[in-house]
Formats: C-alpha cells, structure tokens, sequence
C-alpha cells in the first residue's frame, strides 16, 4: 500500500504509527498500543493493514515524503557565507530533534526489520540519494566552473559527514555529538571551504 492509496483513517494511523515506531523501534512498538493511540480497537486496525510490516511500510513512505522534503528546503536557499550544504549540517541536530520521521529514518536504517530489511535499506538509500543530488546541484549553483569528478567527490566527503553525525545521533549522547560536531565543522573550514573557494570562478 503507497502513501498515494491510502483513505484518511489509514492515514491517521500512520501518523500515529510513526510517533511509536519512531520512539519505540519496531520490535517494541505495539500494534495494540498504535491502535489505542489512534483512538480504534487493533481489530480495527487489520481493516487498513495487513500487519506491523505492512504498517512500517506506509510509515516508511511518509518519513521519506517528510524528511526528503525538508532536505529539498534546506539546499533551496542558503545564507550569505554559508559554503553548499552547510545549512543543512548546521541543522541536523534540531531536526532530529523535532522531526518523528527522522528518528524513524535513522532507526530504520540502523535497525531495519528482517522481514523488509532490504525494503528499508533501499528506501534509505533514496533519501541519502537525494541530499547528493541536492549536494552536487548547490555545488555547481554556486562555483559553475567546477567539473564533475570533483562535484562528485565533494559529494562522497559531504555523505561522509552526515553518516558520522548520524550516528552520534543514534548512539551517542549530546556531549559527544556535540565535539564529533566541532571537530567536523573545523575539518569543514581547514579543507572544505579553502578548495571550493580556490576553485571558484574568479
């Protein structure tokens, strides 16, 4: 079942969905517990899903929708001084903060269930997919005399650094975030901006 299939109370459990699965991961969220939350009786939560993978799934798609969404607004417009993709690092932190999806991408992606592990994966491979795209496109917005071998390894290293973040993210704590943070953004200007500003058009 796609997000573009769903009827409004199946939607309404998604919604509700994702706040477990996202919190909980999905061998401990419980379907009983979803169904309480959205206000039905799990007998009536069968009638939209066929089970809790089925369930992950739809979630799955509406964490994509939300977060690729987000990633789209955050290359669309950048600060005077900020280097391509460096809102987005800046922020990184305060969205996984508010955003549910994100939560549940990142989870997902580090624990993915077995059943729809491969389903998960390339799910997640999509959204990583699109913040490249996004990437390169800022990147040759911004210094248009650059060639692509280089674009595309400037990619790599940007990838690089939201993996790192990501897992402080799931499996540090804020303190270590935070020095795996600094460290990064000091990388970002000894490295980063000096070669893209050397290679600037002039």
């Amino acid at each position: 079942m796609t997000s573009t299939t769903l009827t409004p109370a199946a939607e309404r459990i998604v919604h509700v969905a994702l706040l477990h699965f996202a919190d909980r991961g999905y061998d401990a969220a419980s379907l009983n517990d979803i169904a309480g939350s959205a206000g039905i009786k799990k007998a009536s939560l069968y009638a939209h899903f066929s089970g809790k993978d089925e369930l992950y799934s739809a979630v799955l798609n509406l964490a994509l929708q939300s977060e690729q969404a987000y990633v789209s607004g955050q290359f669309s417009t950048t600060q005077a001084n900020q280097a391509p993709g460096e809102r987005y690092v800046d922020n990184l932190q305060g969205r996984y903060a508010e955003s549910a999806a994100l939560r549940f991408l990142l989870r997902a992606a580090f624990y993915p269930p077995a059943a729809i592990e491969q389903n998960v994966k390339s799910g997640f491979e999509r959204y990583l997919a699109d913040i490249r795209r996004h990437f390169q496109a800022s990147l040759k917005d911004t210094y248009p005399a650059f060639e692509q071998p280089h674009v595309d390894l400037l990619a790599e290293a940007y990838l690089a650094l939201i993996d790192s973040l990501n897992v402080e993210l799931i499996y540090g704590d804020e303190a270590a975030y935070a020095r795996r943070f600094d460290a990064l953004r000091e990388l970002f200007g000894l490295i980063y901006l000096p070669l893209v500003r050397g290679n600037a058009p002039e």
